[in-house]
């Protein structure tokens, strides 16, 4: 009996996994198909120069999600790959610079902290405004540490939240740079 429970889990479980599986392909042919449709507009209205600026970003966005890939973080690497398929007052951009290296060490940190991030950025932004944060993640950090840089561009609300982060660090990180204002956002965070 408890084989047959054991198999049934499993099956549950496989049978979850196939649904997020298939979910996530839709999402990223959804993506793959708005940026064919840019290409293909622009095609049609002969504006061959954006095309041509079209794919050059397209063939950044999937270097940057090759490298991210392949730092053997995988939930950190799942979050910034569905932040934007997700309800968000915000867009969300990253990049990952210097060498791919195992970083499997740092995947529960770097979760914990790039979610606490989300929840303030999703709590301070203007519901009503365009706003867009790049997060950089740099590999090759001074003395090799790792390094996430914030860029956010957009309206901010409020600021209590990034205060709070920034007099209640955990001790897993420390905040080099924190410049936030109404318009703006600019950090530097080391994981250690």
């Amino acid at each position: 009996m408890e084989e047959i429970s054991k198999k049934r889990e499993k099956n549950i479980d496989d049978t979850a996994l196939t649904h997020e599986l298939i979910h996530l392909l839709s999402h990223s042919r959804h993506d793959w198909m708005n940026k064919l449709q840019l290409i293909k507009g622009n095609l049609t209205l002969k504006k061959y120069d954006r095309v041509f600026e079209i794919i050059d970003e397209v063939v950044i966005e999937a270097q940057h999600e090759s490298k991210l890939s392949n730092l053997k973080i995988p939930r950190f690497a799942y979050d910034l790959l569905t932040f934007n398929w997700t309800a968000h007052s915000l867009t969300l951009e990253y990049e990952v610079i210097g060498e791919v290296r195992d970083l499997s060490a740092y995947d529960e940190k770097l979760v914990i902290l790039i979610r606490k991030l989300f929840r303030i950025f999703d709590d301070c932004v203007s519901k009503e405004s365009e706003n867009h944060l790049t997060v950089t993640l740099q590999t090759d950090g001074p003395e090799g540490s790792l390094v996430i840089y914030l860029d956010f561009h957009g309206v901010l609300t409020e600021l209590i939240g990034f205060e709070e982060f920034h007099k209640s660090p955990e001790d897993f990180y420390e905040i080099r740079r924190l410049d936030v204002s109404e318009r703006e956002c600019l950090a530097e965070i080391h994981v250690k």
